[in-house]
C-alpha cells in the first residue's frame, strides 16, 4: 500500500500534513555567511540593497535562533516528525575540476531513504541507506562505461549504495558516526536565511575516512546540502510533515573506479530536488535505475531497513 495516499492535503505538488492525522497510539510524534552578508561580500553594498524587503513573516525568524527551534523548523521540512518513509530525490551533474577548469563528467541520479524517530533530548535519529545512480550526460541512461577523458581509458562504473545504518541529527547537525576510520568530523546546520515567507536551512559535513589497510585511497567528505521550504509550514506546530527543496553540493575526490592515479584535480556535484514520501513519487528513470541495480531496497526500502528500525523501535 502507498504510505502517501490518504495523508494529509494536496495542492499540486505541496502537500501539508496535520499532526492530529498522524498520532499513534503509545508512539512518539517521529558557519556559515548569511545570504544578504554573503551577496554584500561578492558584490558590494548596492546589490545587497536592491534584495526585496522581508514581510511580516521574517519577523517571526527570530524564534529561529533558538537551535531547538530551528531543529524543529529543519526536521519538519526535510523529514518528519514521526516515522513514515522520508525520501530525499536529487538529480544533478558531477565534474572534474583540474587547474581550477570545472568539467561535466556524467549524470547524478540520487536517493536517500529514512525513517525519523524524535528522541528524548530533543534531537532525531533515522533508520537510513542511499542509492545514487551515474547516467550519460546526453541520453540520461545508466552509465555502465565511463570513456575518461583525462586517462583516454574506458572505466567501469561502479554506482553506490550506502547503508542501512542508524543517523543522529542533533542542533549541531549529523552526528559523527561511532566508527574509528572517521576523522576529523564536523557538520553544522544553520544559521537560518529567511525572505519573505521563504526559509534556507544549509547543512554541511565534513570528515577524512581512513581505511586500516595501507594502499585504500583516503576518503575526503565534504557535503552541502540546503533545504528550502515555506516559512509558516516550519513553524507550524499543528505539522508533522511540510513540502520542501534541495540543493546539493560536494567536493570530492577522484572516484577509485576511475582509476586515475595521481592525475591532479578532484571532483565536485551539483544536484537539486525535492521531498517525497513514497517510491511511486519518485521518476521513472530513477525507479528504472535502481530496479536493474538494487532491486531488493527500491521495491521495499521500509523491509531494507528492518534491522536499524528494530534498534530504533526498541
Amino acid at each position: 500500500m502507498d504510505p502517501a495516499k490518504n495523508r494529509g492535503t494536496s495542492s499540486g505538488n505541496r502537500r501539508v500534513y496535520p499532526l492530529a492525522d498522524t498520532m499513534r497510539t503509545n508512539r512518539p510524534p517521529g558557519s556559515g555567511l548569511s545570504r544578504r552578508r554573503l551577496i554584500t561580500t561578492l558584490t558590494g553594498a548596492t546589490a545587497a540593497a536592491l534584495l526585496p524587503k522581508a514581510g511580516p513573516a521574517s519577523d517571526r525568524s527570530v524564534q529561529l535562533d533558538s537551535p531547538a527551534r530551528l531543529l524543529e523548523a529543519y526536521q519538519r521540512l526535510s523529514g518528519s516528525l514521526d516515522d513514515r518513509l522520508v525520501i530525499w530525490w536529487m538529480s544533478g551533474t558531477r565534474y572534474g575540476v583540474v587547474d581550477a577548469k570545472s568539467r561535466a563528467l556524467y549524470g547524478m541520479e540520487v536517493g536517500m531513504f529514512h525513517h525519523w524517530y524524535r528522541q528524548d533530548d530533543g534531537g532525531f535519529k533515522a533508520a537510513f541507506f542511499e542509492l545514487t545512480y551515474y547516467s550519460n550526460p546526453v541520453t540520461g541512461e545508466l552509465l555502465r562505461e565511463f570513456q575518461n577523458p583525462y586517462t583516454g581509458k574506458t572505466n567501469t562504473v561502479r554506482h553506490v549504495r550506502l547503508g542501512p545504518e542508524i543517523r543522529i541529527l542533533t542542533t549541531q547537525g549529523l552526528r559523527s558516526p561511532d566508527n574509528p576510520m572517521v576523522k576529523n568530523y564536523r557538520s553544522s546546520l544553520g544559521p537560518a536565511v529567511v525572505n519573505g515567507n521563504r526559509l534556507w536551512v544549509p547543512t554541511s559535513v565534513e570528515a577524512t575516512i581512513k581505511f586500516p589497510k595501507p594502499t585504500a585511497p583516503e576518503i575526503l567528505l565534504n557535503i552541502y546540502t540546503t533545504v528550502q521550504g515555506n516559512l509558516d509550514d516550519a513553524l507550524n506546530e499543528a505539522l508533522v510533515s511540510a513540502p520542501c527543496s534541495f540543493e546539493f553540493h560536494n567536493v570530492l575526490k577522484w572516484e577509485p573506479w576511475m582509476q586515475m592515479g595521481d592525475h591532479p584535480g578532484h571532483m565536485m556535484s551539483t544536484a537539486s530536488g525535492r521531498k517525497l514520501e513514497s517510491v511511486n513519487e519518485l521518476p521513472e528513470r530513477y525507479r528504472a535505475m535502481a530496479e536493474e541495480v538494487h532491486g531488493k531496497y527500491i521495491a521495499d526500502p521500509t523491509a531494507a531497513m528492518q534491522r536499524q528500525l528494530a534498534e530504533l523501535r526498541s
